[in-house]
């Protein structure tokens, strides 16, 4: 089953009260798209981005409803910040021409560390030019002033795609919304791994904002060094890049492909990185005692050929594992439009909206 998309609001819908620009920043990539939002705190998919002839994202394709923008400012702030604020402007066109006067706000996630009360980026692994960076300030630079929206509200991706897990998709045997009882650890495998802890709908950030930074746990004391200055960090044997080293090929996404097309050595090159996660996830719930894992990123497409053997070892490595119940372990609903997705709904909450739920395909 493919990504849930948000259910494009249509000719008959009620106005919406607001709307929300929600961009996912990470290494290699910024995805991003609209949102709107009804009296009743549901969320429905705006319009495409402006046609053709008026996109000014590079490497965008126009006309969609979601943007995908390929980039390499991974060591560049500004050049970053300013094709953040290029992708924001391109989304916003459709929505100020068909409603003018409609409060718009913005959210981004980073891979990032995050203060949760100013939005700084602390430190990040693999965004090295958003580094110390007064990120909602920086953005708002970039982005026009004549375009007339607030700075953006700045979170961590994982915290970011937890939010969207938690808030915006039904618990088994529940409903969705921020009230139900949970305990879920997110885990998001793709250039490393972020998490995220949610309490009973609530995202936990920790003290200092840095809760949820799952893949720099050691997991190899004698393993190789981490851009986060650690070694043998858990991300080092789960991450997309170490998936294309285990399996001698060019990238994730060709090792994932063949696998799923039945490859054997990408078969065994991802049930080994499942492995690699279960272990990691008995970590985590000896520690945490979570209810369930959820598993985004872009790994986490492999599907069953990951979860099964990261099941398998959860199970093996779990302490009192045989007086316990095992916690369930899944693939995100959302998928890699989380991020965005979540940043969105974040900043229409910290504006004031109340956000409910969300209409999908």
């Amino acid at each position: 089953m493919g990504d849930p998309q948000l259910t494009r609001a249509s000719g008959g819908s009620a106005a919406p009260v607001a709307a929300a620009i929600g961009l996912d920043v990470g290494g290699g990539a910024v995805k991003a798209g609209a949102v709107l939002l009804s009296g009743d705190g549901l969320l429905t998919r705006a319009a495409g981005p402006c046609p053709p002839d008026r996109a000014t994202t590079v490497g965008a394709e126009a006309g969609a409803a979601e943007l995908r923008v390929p980039h390499h400012a991974e060591a560049d702030g500004d050049a970053l910040s300013a094709l953040c604020a290029a992708t924001a402007a391109d989304l916003l066109a459709p929505l100020r021409s068909r409603w003018p006067d409609l409060p718009v706000v913005w959210g981004v996630s980073a891979a990032a560390w995050i203060d949760p009360g100013t939005g700084r980026s602390v430190f990040s692994p693999h965004l090295m030019g958003w580094r110390n960076r007064p990120l909602p300030q920086d953005l708002a630079r970039a982005l026009s002033p004549r375009e007339g929206m607030p700075p953006p509200s700045v979170v961590n991706d994982a915290d970011a795609a937890a939010w969207a897990e938690a808030r915006l998709v039904p618990r088994p045997g529940g409903d969705a919304g921020p009230s139900r009882p949970d305990r879920m650890v997110l885990v998001t495998i793709g250039t490393g791994i972020g998490g995220a802890l949610v309490r009973d709908g609530a995202v936990d950030l920790g003290a200092h904002g840095m809760a949820g930074e799952y893949g720099h746990m050691t997991v190899d004391p004698s393993g190789v060094p981490c851009p986060c200055g650690n070694t043998g960090c858990w991300e080092l044997l789960v991450s997309a890049e170490a998936l294309a080293a285990r399996a001698g090929r060019a990238s994730a996404r060709t090792t994932l492909d063949d696998a799923l097309a039945g490859d054997p050595d990408c078969r065994r090159a991802v049930a080994a990185t499942g492995r690699w996660l279960g272990r990691g996830l008995a970590t985590l719930a000896a520690v945490l005692d979570p209810s369930r894992f959820v598993i985004g990123g872009g790994v986490a497409v492999a599907g069953e050929l990951l979860l099964a053997p990261a099941r398998e070892e959860l199970a093996r490595h779990l302490p009192g594992g045989r007086h316990r119940r095992v916690p369930s372990v899944a693939v995100a609903t959302w998928g890699n439009r989380s991020g965005w997705v979540g940043a969105a709904g974040i900043a229409l909450e910290r504006t004031g909206w109340s956000v409910t739920t969300a209409r999908t395909d």
